[in-house]
């Protein structure tokens, strides 16, 4: 018969053995991931998980955070459906994390944020959506963007259609909140450039055919692409079919295509993406050594949504470390906004700016042949402009 105080140092031990069932408690470091995979809808893919998987197991290996494992939990989100993301808010607020992450669309998010703040955790989100900073009439101040704000990707587009040469700039985006956001930034600086406003159409996130759009921006120079990646690489498999070699402009979709291989080479020729950074071919030591990891873990490339989340769980842990804390949601928050972190895969520096973007970097990628970065840009934070 085995003593009481014996049974609860195994039961204890089984526990602890997990790693991602524990109780997370006031010393344990747990992440929730607002993130889809494969099969959980038509726009998911693995990209985001594996990131945060990566960082989960680098921490775990480094000692954890302030001296235990941390625990990471996935909890399946639609970038779609608002109901169907604010019940999984929900569960996750449930678990009582130390932060989440998650939402690489901000649709979803802008109805939750009141339900963000009533929860008061803080949260990465992976979405661009300047309605959501801090002080907007979305934001709240428990919400960081691991991005640059969402004027800076249609600017550097415009500018990199530009130095292709275009004149003529039609735009094809998805019929939702990212979509219609992303056209009208890039209706913004075209005029500012300017340059000519050619077609703009809006597709639903689930259109099966593009024919009769593609045919409409025929007469553009450059194609500026604001869809989901299911759709970019439809478009550009129909332009491949059309003999439509125009230049395509996309923003972390275009990685997330030529990563999943959803367009053959031939079709991807075209395209181009303004994106926080190509780790595999970037500057960034760091940067390089994820890729190498990655690509002998998973068969494939990393995109910048893979090392967004891997960097964004991996400031979590620092801003942790550095608030001396896992469950003082508020510490934890402010330390985001007070830390200084230089150790990214994907930026060079993380720094929160007044509206809790923490990204101010870009880089233009094209996917022809090997791929290679055409540009860089520099954004500057929103309280310095």
């Amino acid at each position: 018969m085995i003593a009481p105080a014996a049974v609860l140092m195994l039961v204890t031990a089984a526990c602890s053995s997990t790693g991602s069932s524990t109780s997370g408690g006031p010393e344990q470091a747990t992440i929730v991931g607002l993130i889809e995979i494969k099969g959980d809808s038509p726009n998911a893919l693995n990209d985001y998980n594996n990131g945060a998987q990566m960082a989960v197991d680098a921490i775990n290996r480094a000692g954890g955070v302030l001296g235990r494992p941390m625990d990471y939990r996935r909890i399946p989100a639609s970038v779609t459906d608002p109901q169907a993301a604010r019940t999984a808010f929900l569960k996750a607020v449930d678990e009582n994390p130390s932060a989440i992450i998650g939402f690489p669309g901000g649709g979803s998010l802008e109805a939750l944020t009141r339900d963000v703040d009533s929860a008061a955790i803080p949260m990465i989100h992976i979405s661009s959506d300047g309605k959501l900073a801090r002080g907007a009439e979305s934001g709240s101040e428990w919400l960081f963007s691991v991005n640059p704000d969402d004027t800076a990707r249609a600017t550097n587009a415009v500018a990199l259609a530009g130095k292709l040469g275009g004149k003529r700039i039609g735009i094809v985006a998805t019929d939702e909140t990212f979509g219609r956001v992303s056209a009208q930034n890039s209706i913004d600086a075209i005029e500012a450039a300017g340059l000519e406003l050619g077609t703009v159409r809006y597709v639903p996130p689930t259109v099966t055919d593009l024919t009769g759009t593609i045919l409409d921006l025929r007469d553009s120079d450059v194609i500026l692409s604001w869809t989901f990646p299911n759709v970019l690489a439809l478009q550009l498999n129909q332009m491949a079919q059309n003999a439509i070699s125009t230049p395509v402009i996309t923003g972390n979709s275009g990685p997330l295509v030529t990563s999943g291989n959803l367009a053959d080479e031939n079709a991807r020729r075209p395209l181009h993406a303004v994106t926080p950074c190509a780790p595999a071919i970037g500057d960034s030591a760091v940067g390089r050594t994820f890729a190498a990891d990655y690509q002998a873990r998973f068969g494939a490339t990393p995109t910048a949504s893979a090392t967004q989340v891997y960097d964004s769980v991996r400031l979590l842990a620092a801003a942790m470390e550095s608030a001396g804390t896992v469950s003082d949601h508020d510490a934890i928050a402010e330390s985001l906004r007070a830390i200084e972190w230089d150790q990214g895969a994907c930026a060079a520096m993380y720094k929160s700016d007044g509206a809790q973007f923490l990204g101010h970097q870009m880089v233009a990628e094209a996917f022809a042949g090997p791929g290679t970065i055409v540009d860089r840009y520099d954004v500057v934070p929103s309280d310095e402009r």
